[in-house]
């Protein structure tokens, strides 16, 4: 199994994203999602070399030499995005379905370094 890195961003988007769900809908709602996404995150743990590669971001000068991919939440309509790098998986963001415009964030809004 892969080791997981969650970066800041990541994990300040999945507080929000639960707290939205539980205020909008119910705590039970907010459990499910992020049950859904702890499930996402261990199957890329398993096996993230499986994930669709995101080939946009490779002609981004400075983020050449990163392999970022994606993996769908079941359920709920957001996808994980990560990179490998090295023996490491460093999972940058959720994002909602209707919002993949990733590189208009790069890198200004997302936390492309690992947490210490």
């Amino acid at each position: 199994m892969w080791q997981i890195q969650t970066s800041g961003f990541f994990d300040r988007q999945l507080f929000n994203f639960a707290q939205n769900y539980k205020d909008i809908a119910d705590l039970k709602t907010a459990d499910r999602f992020l049950d859904c996404v702890d499930e996402a995150i261990h199957f890329i743990a398993r096996s993230p070399l499986t994930c669709a590669v995101y080939f946009e971001l490779q002609k981004v000068a400075g983020l050449e030499e990163y392999e970022f991919r994606k993996w769908r939440v079941k359920v709920f309509p957001f996808s994980i995005f990560f990179r490998i790098k090295g023996e490491k998986v460093v999972v940058l963001e959720a994002i909602y379905a209707q919002k993949m415009d990733i590189l208009n964030r790069l890198p200004s809004e997302m936390d492309l370094a690992e947490k210490e």
